[in-house]
């Protein structure tokens, strides 16, 4: 996501991060009451159907600690952000949470990390399903980076526990042989286009900057 800006750490105590800036701008204050200090704090931050993920590294700082992500676009944008603690290389605690924000708002979000739950690097997980974030949102563990959001279940997250979780079909079925996002009366990965067969979604393609749903009777779509 190339428009998605963020400024440098700065320490409790100093001007607030969002000051002077133009536009839309999230304040994330960063606390822990497990983790003392980091020399990285990695980002992970899911508005509307866009995401990215972006990485502080300004040497070793203690915590608490803020920063700022701008966002691009206008009306009122739904953001959800997940933070990584790191030092040297090592994940000590992640973080989750969720704020709305107009355009050309100014808005604050707190993190408190916590010690990370072990997950498969590279499945998929409901957030609060071994990694942080929104239980709405599906997201892939990063071996040792931030769990990365694949995107919001519209119809919720189903956890799998012998499986990867993916996102719920809700309760209306897929019309053969259309093409359906997951999660969009398929269930499965929101970042993934499905053919409906046999009223179940068999995989086309991943897609790589993100999968449209559209209204029916048109096809979904990746961008």
């Amino acid at each position: 996501m190339k428009r998605l800006a963020l400024l440098l750490l700065a320490s409790c105590g100093d001007a607030e991060p969002c000051d002077g800036v133009t536009g839309r701008c999230i304040a994330v204050h960063v606390d822990s009451e497990i983790v003392e200090r980091i020399d990285q704090l990695e980002l992970d931050v899911l508005y509307g159907d866009r995401h990215g993920t972006v990485t502080t590294s300004d040497g070793v700082v203690d915590l608490p600690v803020t920063t700022a992500i701008t966002l691009p676009g206008t009306g009122k944008l739904t953001v959800g952000v997940v933070a990584a603690g790191k030092l040297s290389g090592m994940v000590l605690g992640t973080g989750a949470a969720e704020t709305t924000v107009a355009s050309a708002a100014h808005v604050e979000l707190a993190i408190k990390l916590a010690k990370p739950v072990a997950c498969i690097a590279g499945s998929f997980y409901c957030g609060g399903d071994k990694v942080a974030g929104d239980p709405d949102v599906l997201y892939q563990c990063n071996g040792g980076g931030v769990p990365l959001a694949r995107g919001t279940c519209i119809n919720g997250c189903s956890i799998m526990p012998a499986d990867n979780d993916e996102c719920a079909p809700g309760d209306l079925p897929c019309v053969e042989p259309g093409l359906y996002c997951g999660g969009d009366k398929v269930a499965g990965d929101p970042q993934t286009l499905y053919r409906c067969m046999s009223g179940v979604g068999v995989k086309v393609m991943t897609c790589a900057d993100g999968c449209i749903i559209e209204p029916s009777p048109n096809d979904d779509h990746c961008r």
